[in-house]
């Protein structure tokens, strides 16, 4: 990411409150979540880097066009994104994990992605820019108990990814109930639409925009 986005970075990490915490400015991308062992950050992690990332997202980061998005592809893109999502997910050290320990060894160790989650691709149009949201949603279905919901969104350069994860009884699909989103994100996992090519017809144009994008699970459909 530093060679495809060269020049000084500011990075600015803020809390649940959006109050900013940490602001600083950096040659390099250089932030470190601390929260990954040196065996896991330089084995099995770096073959998701080398092997499936850097392949499958420098052409999008860049924002190049007409680029052919396979199934093989989408699952290299999606291991990149749950790996992310996961490490995300451990900065919150006042609440567990949000995924089993399970399900995140099993990840570990064969690469396999979780039945509980889903993911969507989109386009951003800032140039040089690099953007990362979590939230944790909770409620209640009717007849079916409770719902907990965990979105990572990760935007760097012109892709955005968003990695939902859901905990729920007796449902077969959740969708966010605005559409305002549905020409220009593309659920890319566990199935991308077959043909696609990047990206879609229209891309998030502001820093506003991700931000919307991001707290689109907010209000949702549930089909049981």
């Amino acid at each position: 990411m530093n060679r495809l986005l060269p020049g000084r970075k500011r990075f600015t990490i803020k809390n649940a409150e959006g109050l900013v915490i940490v602001e600083y400015i950096s040659e390099s991308i250089d932030w470190r979540a601390k929260v990954v062992c040196q065996p896991c950050n330089n084995g099995w992690m770096s073959k998701i880097e080398n092997d499936h990332a850097k392949p499958a997202l420098t052409d999008l980061i860049v924002g190049d066009l007409g680029i052919s998005i396979t199934q093989s592809r989408a699952h290299s893109i999606a291991l990149f994104a749950f790996k992310t999502a996961v490490v995300f997910d451990h900065l919150a050290r006042n609440r567990q994990p949000f995924f089993e320990r399970s399900a995140r060894h099993e990840f570990g160790r064969s690469l396999t992605l979780p039945l509980n989650v889903n993911m969507w691709l989109a386009g951003f149009s800032p140039a040089g820019k690099g953007n990362a949201h979590t939230g944790y949603h909770t409620g209640t279905l009717p007849n079916t108990g409770g719902i907990s919901m965990y979105v990572c969104t990760y935007a760097v350069g012109h892709v955005v990814l968003q990695t939902v994860g859901c905990n729920a009884s007796d449902v077969h699909q959740i969708m966010p109930k605005t559409k305002q989103f549905d020409g220009l994100s593309i659920p890319f996992w566990p199935e991308i639409p077959n043909g696609f090519i990047w990206p879609a017809g229209e891309v998030l144009q502001t820093v506003d925009d991700f931000d919307s994008f991001c707290m689109r699970w907010r209000d949702i459909e549930v089909t049981v």
